[in-house]
């Protein structure tokens, strides 16, 4: 067996606590390089069940002889936001510091590597490929690790960004199984969601998340040097599994399975995968993505159940005022404001005026109406 683990210290930030990230290693051949990891956001706990089973299944297929690649898995990415408990509600999205979101603020690696690559690139693609990889180390390795956070970031994206795919398993709040994908990454990376099968897959370049920090590198070098022979040794994906209160060994174990043999198809894993079902959805770009606000605070009562495809203006929603004298007037519709898919919802349904109450996900560009 090839399984190793490596432990990676995190900077104390008060005397007598120190954080530590795990990885998993799996090395049998000279196939892809994997990471996988979850958590990252660490309230979403299904991703850590998930991870659960998939170590598992990298474990017996290691035990026998079947890796042809390398595999890492995470499966905690965020040892600080694990520990972000406040009066018995797990945090784990934003620091707590203020530091803001946990899968935000990640390196522009393909920017600071433009420059440093100016006439050094030429028309073999293998050596501009191992030439880019030194430099994004070297990046990596100079930049300043300030704080606990940042090693935290540096520390996963250093191991991330050297492998051929990259995995970053979450949730939403309370939702169907979706997907996050870059453009670069979507061609290789629809043997994935043929088999996780998501309700829906946003194709976006924007934010910079965790993943597509990992690949889009490689997309912007090429478009900086065209001439150059360069290609995307690097695709990604987040994967949004679910709502945060899924959590279960039956998904956790389907979840698992489908992403091992997506190993399989990729050629990471030797042994045989079943034939996939080709996913019969429809992508959905950034700017079809409507996040619908509510007018006004109170407890909301949704009227359409998740996964369902609604019509601009059908009603998906009430907003009760529980302080209303007459509970006749004490309701206030929520409209859909575009067609579409409704994906998600939120988890407390006691909202507050401008609160984000439900995402839904379109197939075209989603324009607001302007007002009369």
């Amino acid at each position: 067996m090839t399984h190793t683990i490596d432990t990676v210290a995190l900077p104390a930030t008060s005397p007598g606590t120190c954080r530590q990230i795990r990885f998993h290693r799996f090395k049998g051949g000279s196939g892809p390089r994997v990471y996988v990891q979850a958590a990252l956001h660490a309230n979403e706990t299904p991703g850590l069940v998930i991870l659960h089973h998939l170590l598992a299944a990298v474990i017996e297929a290691d035990r026998k002889g079947e890796i042809q690649g390398e595999i890492v898995l995470v499966p905690y990415a965020n040892p600080i936001g694990l520990s972000d408990n406040v009066l018995g509600n797990q945090i784990g999205r934003e620091a707590l510091d203020g530091g803001g979101n946990y899968n935000r603020g990640w390196p522009d690696l393909g920017q600071l590597a433009v420059s440093r690559l100016a006439g050094r690139l030429g028309d073999d693609q293998m050596a501009n490929q191992v030439l880019i990889r030194a430099e994004i180390a070297a990046l990596l390795a100079a930049l300043p690790r300030p704080n606990e956070v940042v090693a935290m970031q540096l520390a996963l994206l250093s191991e991330a960004s050297r492998a051929d795919i990259v995995l970053d398993v979450h949730t939403e709040l309370v939702a169907v199984p979706g997907m996050v994908v870059g453009p670069w990454s979507m061609t290789r990376m629809q043997a994935l969601v043929d088999r996780v099968a998501p309700d829906v897959v946003h194709v976006t370049d924007t934010p910079l998340l965790f993943d597509s920090a990992s690949s889009r590198i490689w997309h912007t070098i090429a478009e900086a040097y065209p001439e150059a022979a360069i290609g995307q040794p690097c695709v990604s994906a987040t994967l949004e599994l679910r709502g945060v209160t899924d959590v279960s060994d039956e998904l956790a174990g389907g979840d698992a399975a489908a992403i091992m043999d997506f190993l399989r198809d990729s050629g990471v894993i030797t042994s045989p995968a079943p034939a996939a079902t080709p996913w019969p959805g429809t992508l959905s770009p950034h700017k079809a993505i409507l996040m619908q606000r509510t007018p006004v605070g109170g407890v909301i009562v949704y009227r359409q159940p998740l996964g369902t495809r609604v019509a601009q203006g059908q009603h998906i929603a009430d907003i009760i005022d529980p302080a209303a004298d007459d509970p006749e007037q004490g309701r206030t519709p929520l409209f859909a404001a575009r067609e579409g898919l409704l994906y998600a919802y939120i988890l407390n349904h006691l909202v507050r005026p401008n609160d984000i109450v439900v995402k839904i996900a379109g197939s075209d560009v989603w324009t607001p109406e302007a007002p009369e």
